[in-house]
């Protein structure tokens, strides 16, 4: 049977092998929060079908990640939501998901979120360990919003959210087994189908990672 663990807003100190965890409040600054993580939920129930697209409702997230390196210690994202439709949308009912292959799991992962125009205490973290595995997934980093994140507006956006992932040891990810891992020096927003994007629990935008 899955066990699950799911930490949110602050700092969390691992403590070691997936099978133990922790869980904390707190931030490390104004706009700065972590989430450490030494047990995570699994199981096939986490996800939608696999390889599935999502349906067209308007709001989709675009990335400028610039990161070239592999291996790397850091698995950096720099987000927005995009809201092209004709009503404003809620933050607190989408999630984001990031999906990365963990070669490392006895080094716990962390999550950071380094600023975000909504600010980091806004935003909430779990990571979850998918079994069976995807191609080129076997975790993914899922992000929420507390309600204080407020809504999109029609035809605006989330303004940028900054985020890495990375071991509390610093082992390497080898990103070329990374499903989610953009590497585009250009360093301008574009919309992204592996970061995939859902609304109360639906899938909206992107494409997951087949089995």
């Amino acid at each position: 049977m899955s066990r699950a663990s799911v930490f949110g807003y602050g700092l969390c100190l691992a403590l070691g092998a997936l099978g133990t965890g922790c869980m904390a409040d707190g931030s490390t600054g104004e706009n700065e929060a972590s989430v450490a993580s030494a047990i995570v939920a699994s199981g096939p129930a986490a996800v939608q079908a696999a390889g599935v697209p999502a349906a067209q409702t308007g709001v989709k997230v675009q990335d400028r990640s610039h990161d070239n390196d592999n291996p790397d210690n850091t698995l950096y994202a720099l987000y927005q939501v995009v809201n092209t439709s004709a009503s404003a949308v809620p933050l607190s009912s989408i999630t984001m998901r990031y999906w990365f292959t963990n070669e490392n799991p006895s080094d716990p992962v962390e999550f950071d979120c380094d600023w975000a125009q909504v600010n980091c205490s806004n935003i909430t973290a779990r990571f979850v360990v998918l079994s069976p595995a995807r191609s080129r997934a076997n975790t993914y980093l899922e992000i929420s919003f507390t309600a204080g994140a407020g809504s999109v507006a029609a035809g605006q956006n989330s303004g940028e959210i900054e985020t890495r992932v990375h071991h509390v040891n610093w082992s390497n990810f080898n990103t070329t087994e990374t499903y989610s891992f953009i590497s585009d020096p250009s360093f301008v927003y574009k919309d992204t189908q592996t970061v995939t994007l859902y609304q109360n629990g639906a899938l909206i935008w992107g494409v997951e990672p087949t089995s």
